[in-house]
């Protein structure tokens, strides 16, 4: 059976779509993120590809691209992250994966898109990005620190440890104040949506030879306030009432993860913002994860935060038309400044 690509019309094909990826994407309910992932967007809307057989038109597969405004050096420009990319398991060969990945091209061959990028885990998801020539243009790495050890100790003593817990738990903590000092900032929480002060402070940081997404007033309140599926705590820092820099959360099963960190004079702010959110979950809360690129300044106040490398995550793939000024400057292999928020759709 011939297997070939179409673009999808959200409107007409939604249910298709939602039967396709429910299917193969089982932890996340699509349904009630469609609107806002598809068509909120404040970077414009989703472009979306079925894989199907021809004669009857079966679908077999299904990728998107979900546009991203993303500062390419000193330039802003709108780029796209590859996402909601499901194959059947019956058709979960390197054809129809190949087809949609070729598909989600398109959009920086017609110059709608500067570039597009994907983050497939290490490991098998590159064998697609290979077979068309491609490799990692920047590495995403887990850093972790644990607030509690009870949840460890149960599940290797296979035991309630409560003494024992509770005595590990302090020397945690002694661990992580160790070396911690008082610091210039004033850090609170921000309940309210986000305001024009932030789009400066994006404006502010800019970019001079990295590539990182921008942090907009509306694409922050897209995709922190109006997000229909997870909830978010903001904590800002500032100086006499300034605001320096920002740190945004999650909490799910435990797990604290930080979704976001950005501003000026991270290598301080940064810390003061992670130190603010240890103290707030250390005694509810068994682990903080976050996600950085390699190149990331950001590794620093993590690191003095003790935080520590686990292991890589994923990889960030890139595609950009060639003889481009943005394929120009990717060949100069510039950093990536991504977070935890930068790879998730």
């Amino acid at each position: 059976m011939t297997i070939s690509v179409r673009p999808v019309d959200h409107a007409s094909d939604r249910e298709e779509l939602l039967g396709i990826l429910q299917t193969n994407l089982l932890a996340i309910p699509h349904a009630r993120r469609f609107q806002w992932l598809y068509y909120a967007n404040p970077d414009g809307p989703a472009y979306t590809w079925f894989a199907y057989e021809k004669g009857t038109d079966h679908v077999v597969g299904v990728a998107s691209v979900f546009p991203r405004a993303a500062w390419v050096g000193p330039e802003l420009k709108i780029c796209g992250q590859v996402g909601d990319f499901a194959v059947p398991a019956s058709h979960r060969s390197l054809g129809p994966a190949l087809l949609l990945q070729r598909a989600t091209f398109e959009p920086v061959n017609q110059g709608k898109l500067a570039l597009c990028y994907d983050c497939p885990p290490p490991g098998a998801a590159m064998a697609t990005f290979r077979r068309l020539g491609f490799e990692s243009n920047c590495t995403m790495e887990r850093y972790a620190l644990p607030l509690r050890v009870d949840n460890h100790l149960s599940k290797h003593l296979g035991f309630a440890v409560s003494p024992l817990a509770s005595a590990g738990n302090v020397v945690l903590r002694m661990y992580r104040r160790a070396g911690s000092r008082r610091r210039d900032f004033e850090i609170i929480e921000h309940k309210e949506p986000f305001g024009d002060e932030f789009s400066l402070l994006d404006k502010q940081v800019g970019s001079t030879c990295a590539i990182r997404v921008q942090r907009s007033t509306a694409q922050l309140n897209w995709r922190y306030r109006e997000n229909p599926l997870q909830g978010y705590c903001v904590l800002t820092a500032r100086r006499k009432g300034e605001l320096v820099a920002f740190i945004v959360f999650s909490v799910t099963d435990g797990t604290v993860r930080i979704e976001d960190l950005f501003g000026q004079d991270v290598s301080e702010a940064g810390v003061a913002l992670l130190e603010a959110v240890v103290a707030r979950c250390e005694l509810s809360h068994q682990t903080i994860e976050a996600f950085l690129s390699k190149e990331s300044p950001l590794i620093n106040p993590f690191l003095k935060a003790h935080f520590r490398r686990r292991s890589v995550a994923a990889q960030v793939v890139a595609y950009t038309k060639q003889g481009s000024d943005t394929s120009t400057f990717l060949q100069q292999a510039p950093k990536w400044l991504f977070t935890g928020a930068d790879i998730r759709a």
